[in-house]
Formats: structure tokens, C-alpha cells, sequence
């Protein structure tokens, strides 16, 4: 099956500005997330639900991206470091909306309270995880889901510093992994290795994509090698 997310005749994401080149396109579009986002911290949602990380998703990627808000309409997958070359095992784009909705209700019930906000990061950080696995958008996922929990936290009384998620991006973007796989982001953070994996060595780096079983996911270090 093809993406339709994709060019015709390179497989790069269809954008607003015809970008195809790749890294040219990587340029555009952090510039114009960086300033988005920035703009979006300063936001005070009143309701947090499926529409709600819908509109933040279309602040976000809208001047990039046709379909920015809207849940993706194929199964993906991508290459992660930490899981030793697997994928998370993403929602299924007919399962989307219903999970999203159902996760939203847990949101609803969260409640700061005089000594519970242990509780409350705890249960937070797993709506989160869970939020970011569904994978609701073919792409911009992570930014969508930062933004999401940093006015959610502020929403609840948290103070945040969300120049820590720009700074430490890499770091966050394993986290969500590793929750999505049951494991605390705190638990994982002590260990200077998960199997194989070494945290001091991972940097960011493009993402390249191929179809496979899973639909699509992203290339290997050692494919891009070969």
C-alpha cells in the first residue's frame, strides 16, 4: 500500500510549500514548530479531550502540513534505538478516535489535591504514554503530546519549564518510548544502558522511512550504511 502522506515520486511528506527536499524541509518545519509551540505555551485551554490535541496538533504543523489535526489514515511504524530496532505497536487508525476518548476520561478525573501530587504526575505521565502510542497523526506526535501535557500540568497547578523538553528532546522522545513499554521514564533514566542500547550515545538524526509488514517504518542505521 502506498502512503499518501507521501510524494508520488520521493518519499518525503507532501507539505504546503512543495517542499522535497529532505533536509531543507527539516529546516522549514522546526522553525516553524519552534515559534508555534512557543506561541502555544502561552495558551490557557479550559478543556482537555481528543479535540483539544486535535487543535493543538493543527497549531502546530497547519502551516506545514494539509492534514495537521487530522487522525492519520494508515498504520506506521518506525525504527526505535531503545527497542533494539523494533517498533511501538501504534493504534490502528480505525481504533484511534475511540482510544483517545477513552484515555480523555482519565483526564477528566485528574484532581490535585493538598499531598497527592505524587499520584497525580504518576497517573499523568501514563496518559501521556498512553496518548503518545496511539500515535494519533502521521507525523508530529511527540510535539503534539509535549505541548498536550505541558498546559495540562500548568492546567492542574504545576509549575513547568518546557525549554527542558526542547533541550533534552532525545531524551524525552525514549522516554515516551519506554513508557509506552510499561517502563517508567524515572526507573530507565538510573540505568547508563537498556540491552544493547547506551544513552550517553544517542543524537538526533533525520528520520527515513520505508514501507514493510508493519506499513512503514524507519530505516536503519545500518540500512542507511549499506
Amino acid at each position: 500500500m502506498k502512503d499518501p502522506y507521501l510524494y508520488d515520486d520521493i518519499d518525503i511528506l507532501k507539505n504546503l510549500a512543495n517542499i522535497k527536499d529532505r533536509d531543507l524541509l527539516s529546516r522549514a518545519e522546526a522553525d516553524i514548530t519552534n515559534l508555534s509551540m512557543l506561541a502555544l505555551y502561552n495558551q490557557a485551554y479550559k478543556v482537555f479531550d481528543t479535540k483539544t490535541l486535535q487543535d493543538i496538533h493543527l497549531n502546530i504543523f497547519g502551516q506545514i502540513y494539509d492534514w495537521a489535526g487530522e487522525f492519520r489514515t494508515i498504520q506506521i511504524a518506525k525504527y526505535e534505538d531503545v527497542l533494539g530496532g523494533d517498533t511501538v505497536r501504534y493504534t490502528f487508525p480505525k481504533q484511534i478516535k475511540k482510544e483517545l476518548d477513552a484515555v480523555m476520561k482519565e483526564v477528566k478525573k485528574l484532581k490535585r489535591t493538598e499531598n497527592n501530587d505524587s499520584n497525580v504526575v504518576f497517573r499523568l505521565e501514563r496518559i501521556i504514554a498512553t496518548i503518545w502510542q496511539i500515535h494519533p497523526f502521521r507525523e508530529g506526535n511527540t510535539r503534539a503530546c509535549i505541548v498536550f501535557a505541558v498546559l495540562l500540568a500548568k492546567h492542574l497547578g504545576f509549575e513547568v519549564n518546557h525549554e527542558l523538553f526542547k533541550t533534552h528532546s532525545a531524551y524525552v522522545r525514549n522516554a515516551l518510548v519506554w513508557a509506552s513499554q510499561g517502563t517508567s521514564s524515572t526507573v530507565a533514566g538510573k540505568y547508563e544502558s537498556i540491552g544493547e542500547y547506551k544513552v550517553k550515545d544517542y543524537v538526533d538524526r533525520p528520520h527515513e522511512y520505508v514501507k514493510d509488514k508493519w506499513g512503514c517504518r524507519e530505516i536503519t542505521p545500518k540500512e542507511k550504511s549499506d
